[in-house]
Formats: structure tokens, C-alpha cells, sequence
């Protein structure tokens, strides 16, 4: 069964490529900025459910609310609020003016009304796991009860992931922030309003903090059973709960899941997913996977510096399931984000992953995460030429030893012939700088003298003069003397649309 429904699958995808050549995109104009055709071009050859004219359907069909008792129409744009609950009802903030507003913008394909996000991954060309796609099945403008509705009520969490944050994890909230628990939003006044929008709704999503700990969503499913809905329902777990009541749920209603899965490794998985037990997540993994027939589950990874180079092992591990990937993408905490890699580092990531072998393997769903693993990749390319030409950039403005040395004795004979500081303490100075200087070889010593030259001429003398009123010690220019030697931040300008 699952290879005939696979068959159709291709099928469909190759026949709905035929319209491609056809279709006309909006164009900028009247203020609005629309995508590239020669990017929608590319978005469409991918399309699962086959090439369309916006790139985005979301304000039209779905409708996701989050912790903070906002209403949205995307996981991906946080920014764009259509209203508050309880402020204003369902109804009125799913037919609002804040709703009408965005609708108008993606209809002239504009994704500058909060979409960040998409635009990023459409100027690196990375389509696979937009969240537009999501809604591409429905494809309508026409505004009715939406079709999708995505719940993220609350961030009752039982992990504290170490990419994660207090908003979505109630453990972090508490133990690392130390902070009190966010305010809980959802009544059941808020259950009984949404008993309309359930009947016409055909998707229905649930995340978390850890949904299958968030006591409202088995309020939902409840009364999903009560009413013997048919509507496809999707959970995004970390994999660590799964009992009998959970059971009985994935056996009556129509769920698909995802479970967050960043290694194959136990010990780096459970490094990154704090309280996490590797065996228990994977063993319910394949249970998961038992109960949902071998069909509707996936694996979302999240590649950051520390397990990147576990993605291909988890694609293999998906396709033995017949699962599909989902590989996530990291804007913050960036000195965890690929983004922020040194070229040489991305240069020899993307070798190891166009060299990396897959296990044998068949079907659409394997197809598609090959697919979405080699546009992963390609993106690695774009920042590697990116960060290349920042780096560049960088060292090409740099002072040089000797240029930076010069600069460091006008400073000190300033400071000397203002009395700010005493022939001793030049002498001690110095010293500092050199015994720093020994430790380092190559390019560690151009960015040490580039950053000292560039630090002396804005503050090097105010800063002498600072602190020699506390009393000199040569341990405390020593530490300010390391601080020259890591690179500052040269990519995020180059990534400013993405932050």
C-alpha cells in the first residue's frame, strides 16, 4: 500500500510541473515588494502540491496562536500580531483588519510585512520546510473559517534544550532564567469559542513546550473525539512521553507526528536535549511510527555547530522509517548557528556532506529528504562565499603588526607626557603586549594586532587614563590584551534581514 501511495505521490509531483512555464507572478508595484519571478521559478519546481502563483497562502487558511495569547498566521512571523486573546474574540481576530492588511501584501507576493524568515531562505534559495508550504494544499485567497489551525498555547516543557529559551520551555523559564511561569491565557471560554472554527477546520496542529504535557490540548482532542472528526492532526513532540491515553488518541484520531531529534549519538543527543533519555526518545520514535501505521511521521533536526555533522545520519535513520526530515533552521543563539562559521569550517562541512554516502534507500519520502538535504547543503555553499567575503573584508582593514605597534607607542608617549602614566608602567605595558603576542602564531597575531590598533585609536588613551585612577596590575591588561585575540563579529551585518 505504502509503495502504490508513494507512486501516486511521484506521479503527481512530475505531473504538476507541466504548468510551470505558465503561471504570472505579481510584480512590484504600488509600494509592495514582490519575490523575484526567477525565485518563485525555482520555489514552484519544488512544490509538492505542484507550482503556484503566491508564495504564500497562510493568511488566507491559517490561523496559529502562541504562548502569549497572540494570534498569528505563521510560526515564522511573530512580529505580525492579528490580536490578543482575550482581548478580542477568534472571529474578530481572524477577520480583523491587521489580517486583511497581511493577506493584501502576499497577494503581491510582499514578504516584508514580518516575513524575515521565508525571505531569507528564498535569497539562499532553501525551500524545503518553508512553512508556506504547509498551506499550499489549500491554495485559496478566498477568506472563510481557516482551514489550518496551529496551536502553541503554552510552553509547559519538561526539557531544557540548550537552543531553547524560557518562551517555549517552562523547565528553562524556571531553572535556568529563574524566572516566574508565564501567564496562561487559554480559558475554557477559549475552547468553547474555538468549537466553530474545529468543524471547518481540515488540519489541526499542536506544539509546545511538550504538547503531550499542556492539559488545554486534551480538551481539544476530547472533543475532537466527541465529534468524530476526520481533520488531519499533527503533533510536534520531543519524543518523551508516550502512555496509554496518548495511545488511545494516535489509534482514534487522524495524527501524524514529529519528533525533535538532533543526533544519533546518545551522548551529544542528550547534551543538547537536557533531560532527555536517548533510548526512551528513540524507542518511542519507532512506536510512534507502530502506531501511525509506518505513515505521517517525521524527525526534525536542528543542525548547530556541535551536530552538524550528524544530519546525514539521521536522514539515513529517517528512511529506514519511510519518515521525512525536517531540518530546522537556527537564526539565534548565533554562536551556536552554522551562519556564523568560519569559512574554512563551512568549506570543509559542505565536502563532508557532498561526500557523505546514504544507505540504500527508495520511495517519495526518501526522495524528498535526499532533495531537502542537498538544498540544505547548497545553502552551506552561500555562506561559505558569504562569510569568505566578509572575512576578507575583514583582514584587509586590519593594521599590522608594525602599523599597530607605531600606533600603541604614540599612545604610551601621549599618555607618558600627560602624566597618566609613569615610565614603569610603559615599560609593564609592553611586556603585556608581547607575552600575549607569544602565545599566538599567524593569523591569530593579525587579528590580535588589527583589534589592539583599532581599540588604541577610539579608546586607548581614556582607557589608561580610567585605569590608572584604580590602580594599575598588569593581570588586568593582560585579560583586556586576550580579548584582541578572537575575531569580533564580521557576519551579522551580511545577515541582517535574518536577525
Amino acid at each position: 500500500m505504502n509503495r502504490f501511495t508513494d507512486f501516486l505521490k511521484y506521479s503527481y509531483q512530475k505531473a504538476a510541473r507541466l504548468k510551470l512555464p505558465f503561471l504570472r507572478y505579481p510584480v512590484s508595484k504600488d509600494g509592495f515588494v514582490a519575490v523575484t519571478a526567477e525565485k518563485m521559478k525555482e520555489f514552484n519546481s519544488i512544490r509538492f502540491h505542484g507550482p503556484k502563483k503566491l508564495a504564500c497562502y497562510n493568511p488566507f487558511v491559517n490561523l496559529y496562536f502562541n504562548s502569549r495569547g497572540q494570534a498569528v498566521v505563521c510560526c515564522r512571523n511573530q512580529d505580525t500580531v492579528l490580536g490578543t486573546y482575550p482581548e478580542s474574540s477568534i472571529k474578530d481576530i481572524w477577520f480583523g483588519k491587521i489580517a486583511d492588511k497581511l493577506r493584501q501584501h502576499l497577494l503581491h507576493n510582499d514578504l516584508t510585512m514580518g516575513c524575515k524568515y521565508c525571505e531569507h531562505q528564498f535569497n539562499t534559495s532553501r525551500f524545503y520546510g518553508l512553512p508556506s508550504m504547509h498551506a499550499d494544499y489549500y491554495s485559496s485567497t478566498k477568506v472563510s473559517y481557516p482551514k489550518i489551525l496551529e496551536f502553541e498555547l503554552s510552553n509547559t516543557c519538561n526539557l531544557q534544550c540548550i537552543m531553547c529559551s524560557g518562551i517555549v520551555s517552562s523547565s528553562i523559564r524556571k531553572n535556568r532564567e529563574n524566572l516566574p511561569p508565564l501567564e496562561n491565557h487559554y480559558n475554557d471560554e477559549f475552547v468553547n469559542q474555538l468549537k466553530e472554527f474545529l468543524h471547518h477546520a481540515k488540519e489541526i496542529k499542536f506544539y509546545g513546550g511538550e504538547p503531550f504535557l499542556i492539559d488545554t490540548y486534551y480538551k481539544i482532542w476530547d472533543y475532537l473525539l466527541e465529534i468524530k472528526s476526520t481533520a488531519k492532526l499533527h503533533v510536534v513532540t520531543n519524543g518523551t512521553v508516550l502512555n496509554d491515553k496518548v495511545r488511545n488518541y494516535l489509534k482514534n484520531l487522524n495524527f501524524t507526528i514529529t519528533v525533535s531529534f538532533d543526533a544519533m549519538n546518545k551522548q551529544l543527543f542528550e547534551s543538547i536535549r537536557v533531560g532527555a533519555d536517548f533510548d526512551k526518545v528513540k524507542a518511542n520514535i519507532e512506536e510512534y511510527n507502530t502506531l501511525l501505521g509506518g505513515k505521517g511521521l517525521s524527525l526534525s533536526f536542528t543542525p548547530m555547530k556541535m551536530n552538524c555533522r550528524e544530519v546525514p545520519l539521521v536522514i539515513d535513520y529517517c528512511n529506514t522509517m519511510n519518515a521525512t526530515i525536517n531540518l530546522s533552521f537556527v537564526e539565534n543563539p548565533a554562536s551556536m548557528a552554522l551562519w556564523t562559521l568560519p569559512s574554512k569550517d563551512l568549506k570543509e562541512l559542505e565536502i563532508f556532506y557532498s561526500e557523505y554516502t546514504f544507505n540504500p534507500h527508495s520511495g517519495v519520502n526518501a526522495e524528498y529528504n535526499i532533495t531537502a538535504y542537498k538544498q540544505f547543503v547548497s545553502q552551506i555553499g552561500i555562506y561559505y562565499e558569504t562569510n569568505k567575503n566578509c572575512e576578507d573584508e575583514f583582514f584587509q582593514n586590519l593594521k599590522t603588526e608594525e602599523e599597530s605597534r607605531k600606533i600603541l607607542r604614540d599612545v604610551i608617549n601621549l599618555a607618558l607626557q600627560q602624566n597618566i602614566i609613569s615610565e614603569s608602567v610603559m615599560t609593564e605595558i609592553i611586556k603585556a603586549v608581547n607575552e600575549v603576542e607569544s602565545e599566538l602564531s599567524g593569523l591569530e597575531q593579525h587579528i590580535y594586532f588589527g583589534n589592539l590598533a583599532k581599540f588604541l585609536e577610539t579608546d586607548g588613551l581614556k582607557s589608561l587614563e580610567k585605569l590608572m585612577l584604580s590602580g594599575f596590575e598588569k593581570n588586568t591588561i593582560i585579560g583586556k590584551l586576550k580579548e584582541f585575540t578572537k575575531m569580533v563579529d564580521i557576519y551579522s551585518k551580511s545577515y541582517s534581514d535574518m536577525l
